[in-house]
Order: structure tokens, then C-alpha cells, then sequence
């Protein structure tokens, strides 16, 4: 009898232990998967998560790694979130103007019992789930969101983390994965001198803490006060930047207006039209030096009217050269920046990104390359990018963007002719004036700083920057800025 009940119990203990191994019901199966905790550290911007204490653990599902949407995660990571009856789950980067800065650590969601299984059993959540614009189709995704004590998780694949919610996603052997988000103290450079870059805050709170000294050398930082960044700003905007021209002198007879004995254009209708509430277009000429007997003159006309976003006017571009005035077209209602004339007698030309209320202006960022008989190559056709940045060109503390070969850092955005290539030419190059390229890097996300040293820059999001000349990186987090001294 006694051999009898041992053999019952050891049928029902064998029966226990197989319970995790032996396959679901299908009803189970359709709506349920096995997952595991991650074998490998996880971070959320800088912090060690405490994935054996933790409520909500991160999860690992068919090789992807799993981020539990709790509120103090998003928060952490400078997410919004969303969710009703109608319309489901709503997750997208925070846009607010200025951006949240993170001034804490992260407060992890901990209990004192202890996360010792090996497997895990969670559900495929269900409803409407939108990450960023995107409407997530979860019964056909390879990589579904999860539901698992009560929390929707979401994968950690590129497109969801990078591209639709602008997170910076990391992973080392020694160090695991790191998920960074939500990081925004360090603003765009202000200036700079030999030895430091300055950036502004975002900080707002502290007029101590106001602007951020950044050793060019070892990459250390120093607060500087809001009276400091002043003091920067207006030596800047005091200094004379070679190349950027100066107001030109023309005269205007009737419609027709000369530089010089050369009549370079004849107003029409539209040119001298009057509102009767605003008046008549202000003219504004500027002339910029173009090599040996030419220059280049612009012609703005704007009606100070009332609009909503940038009121850029009309702009008129022209090459004068012997005698001959010719319209540059392919830069009509563009801001020049720079007319930088070279040793072997061509001559860049270059306009800056313009403005827009939201962004910039597609394809009003061009550089063209005038040759030593006077025709005009653009880089844009060249290269089939919409924009074509000229990097340095609003440096003040860099007199000449063009090195001593006659080349410039160039970051190339967008399609100049949509479906006409095969291969994306997006990234940031260096042009010289055979208009040969060398490719830098096919990376154009950030903003690009060239130094005084031609030291190229680049600030990600997230306070990273990155040092193009030598690949060294560093990363920020808010909370270690605003601590700092």
C-alpha cells in the first residue's frame, strides 16, 4: 500500500514538473507566449535595472528584448502616452518647445519577492496600438506587444525605438543593452573659442546655469551663467564674417536697375506692386566678390507684410562679369550665406537652409561651383540631394569653410529627383573643386559643427555628441548636468 502511494506521488510530482514544458490548449496558444527575462544587463539612461526585484520586469521574446510601458519608464524616457476605449494605446516622443528635462533617476517599479523563474507566460495585447504615427497591425507583427502582469511590453526593434520614438538603442557584450531617451539638457552650440565649444541649456530653471562650456580636448564640462552666454552672443554677432558680402550700391532708372554702366534687370508689374495697407517693397542689394572682374549681386524685395512664418520676399541672384550681367536661376529666392572665391579661379557659392514655422524649407539649402569661364555647376544635381548644407557656413569663429586644397564639408539631405536613383545619397561628404567626393559618414540625423580647427561635430539627440574627426562619443544624462557644479 505504502509502495502504491509512492508511486502515485512520484506520477503527480513528474506530472507538476512537466506543467511549464507541456504545450498549451489552442484557445491558450493563440493568445498567450513563453517569454524569458533578459540574460544580459539592462539600462534605462545610465541606470541598472533591477530585473530580479522588479515588478515589471524587461522581457525576451524570440531574441528581442521587451520594454514594460509603466508610467515611470515612459516618463524616464520622455514619452507620452495615451489610451482609451475607442482609440486604444497611443505612444510618441514628447514635442513640447522647451523639451522636459529629466532631473531625477529613474524610480524603478520594485517588490520583495524576486523574479526566479526561467519562463514566463505572457499574452498578446489586444486593441488598437499606434507608436508614434504608425498603426501597429499586432496579429501580423513578427515582433508583437505583449501584455504580461497587466502591462503592455513593448519590442525594442529598431524601427519602433529609433524611428518612430527617436530613442537611442545600445548594445555591448560587457554592458548589455542600454535604452536612452528623453535627454535634452545640452542645446545647440552657441559658439565657440581655441580651446572650448559652448552649447545653450535647456535648463531653464537657474540663470547659473544657463550655458555649457565643453573642453574641446577631454570633453569636460563647466557651467556658465546666463550674463556669460550674453556676453558671447554679442562678440559673435559683432564680428566681420569674410565672404558674406555687404550692401551693394544700384542704381534704379524707372524699371531698369544698373550696377555700375551694367543694367542687370528690368522690374516687372509684380516687382513694383503696392498694397495699399503695407506700401511698396523694400529693396535690399547686396554685392559679394567673385574672382577677378565679377561679382555676385542679390536683389530682395519683401512688402513688410503681416504673415504667419518667415516673410523672405523675393530674391533676385545675378553673376556680373565683363561687363555682362547674367540670373543665376538656380538660386532665385535663396539666402546666399557665402561667395567664397578660390586659388584656382572658381569660386563656391553657397545658401543657407531657410526657415520655415515647423522646420526648414526643402531645397532652399544649395551650393553651386562657378568655374574659371564663368558657368555654374549646382552640387545638388550633382549629387541628387535636395539640400546640400555647406557645414561652417554660419560659424563666425571660422573665417573660411574652404580648406587649402579648395574643399568643403558638405551634409547632403532629401532626393533632387525623386525616383531617378537607385541608391540613397544622403550623408556627409567633402567636395573639392573638381567636384570630387569623399564620403564621411552616411549619417545626416543631428546638428554639424565645424570648428575654428575643422574639427567636425555633431550633436545627436539625447545629449550625444560626436567627434567626426576621431569617433570618440560621449553621452549625457539630464540628471548628472543639472547636479553638476
Amino acid at each position: 500500500m505504502i509502495g502504491c502511494k509512492k508511486s502515485i506521488l512520484a506520477v503527480l510530482l513528474a506530472f507538476v514538473l512537466a506543467l511549464p514544458l507541456m504545450p498549451l490548449s489552442p484557445v491558450e496558444a493563440a493568445s498567450s507566449v513563453r517569454v524569458n527575462l533578459p540574460y544580459f544587463p539592462v539600462k534605462i539612461n545610465g541606470q541598472t535595472m533591477d530585473q530580479t526585484h522588479s515588478e515589471y520586469p524587461f522581457l525576451y521574446y524570440k531574441d528581442v528584448t521587451y520594454l514594460p510601458l509603466t508610467w515611470n519608464n515612459l516618463q524616464a524616457l520622455g514619452l507620452r502616452y495615451g489610451w482609451s476605449e475607442e482609440e486604444g494605446l497611443q505612444v510618441s516622443s514628447n514635442r513640447d518647445y522647451p523639451p522636459p528635462v529629466v532631473e531625477t533617476l529613474l524610480v524603478q517599479d520594485l517588490m520583495e519577492a524576486t523574479n526566479s523563474g526561467r519562463v514566463y507566460t505572457a499574452q498578446l495585447a489586444q486593441g488598437p496600438i499606434r507608436i508614434g504615427a504608425a498603426s501597429i497591425d499586432n496579429l501580423n507583427e513578427p515582433y508583437p506587444f505583449l501584455m504580461f502582469r497587466d502591462v503592455t511590453y513593448m519590442p525594442l526593434t529598431w524601427h519602433f525605438v529609433h524611428d518612430l520614438l527617436q530613442l537611442d538603442i545600445r548594445w555591448s557584450e560587457g554592458e548589455g543593452l542600454h535604452l536612452i531617451g528623453g535627454q535634452h539638457v545640452l542645446g545647440p552650440v552657441v559658439g565657440e573659442d581655441d580651446e572650448a565649444l559652448y552649447f545653450q541649456s535647456m535648463y531653464y530653471a537657474d540663470p547659473q546655469k544657463r550655458m555649457i562650456r565643453m573642453d574641446k580636448t577631454d570633453f569636460g564640462l563647466q557651467w556658465k551663467s546666463e550674463k556669460e552666454g550674453d556676453v558671447l552672443r554679442t562678440a559673435l554677432s559683432s564680428r566681420d564674417v569674410p565672404y558674406t558680402g555687404k550692401p551693394a550700391k544700384l542704381l534704379k532708372k524707372d524699371r531698369e536697375l544698373y550696377y555700375g554702366d551694367v543694367k542687370i534687370y528690368t522690374f516687372t508689374d509684380n516687382d513694383l506692386q503696392e498694397l495699399v495697407t503695407w506700401g511698396a517693397p523694400v529693396h535690399t542689394y547686396k554685392e559679394y566678390a567673385a574672382g577677378e572682374d565679377a561679382v555676385i549681386i542679390t536683389v530682395n524685395l519683401r512688402i513688410s507684410i503681416a504673415v504667419i512664418g518667415p516673410n523672405y520676399g523675393t530674391t533676385y541672384t545675378f553673376l556680373v562679369r565683363h561687363g555682362q550681367a547674367t540670373m543665376l536661376e538656380e538660386f532665385k529666392n535663396q539666402r546666399l550665406g557665402r561667395v567664397i572665391p578660390n586659388s584656382d579661379g572658381t569660386v563656391w557659392i553657397a545658401s543657407d537652409r531657410l526657415p520655415s514655422r515647423s522646420a526648414y524649407i526643402s531645397g532652399s539649402a544649395r551650393l553651386g561651383l562657378l568655374d574659371a569661364d564663368g558657368n555654374l555647376r549646382m552640387v545638388n544635381e550633382l549629387l541628387g540631394g535636395a539640400d546640400v548644407l555647406t557645414l561652417g557656413l554660419n560659424n563666425p569663429m571660422l573665417d573660411n569653410p574652404v580648406d587649402q586644397n579648395g574643399s568643403l564639408h558638405i551634409a547632403v539631405y532629401g532626393d533632387y529627383a525623386p525616383n531617378t536613383r537607385d541608391q540613397p545619397v544622403e550623408g556627409v561628404y567633402t567636395i573639392n573643386t573638381k567636384l570630387e567626393t569623399t564620403l564621411i559618414s552616411n549619417q545626416t540625423q543631428g546638428d554639424f559643427y565645424l570648428d575654428r580647427n575643422r574639427t567636425l561635430f555633431v550633436l545627436h539627440g539625447n545629449n550625444t555628441l560626436e567627434n567626426l574627426n576621431t569617433g570618440e562619443t560621449r553621452t549625457w544624462f539630464d540628471y548628472d548636468l543639472i547636479g553638476m557644479k
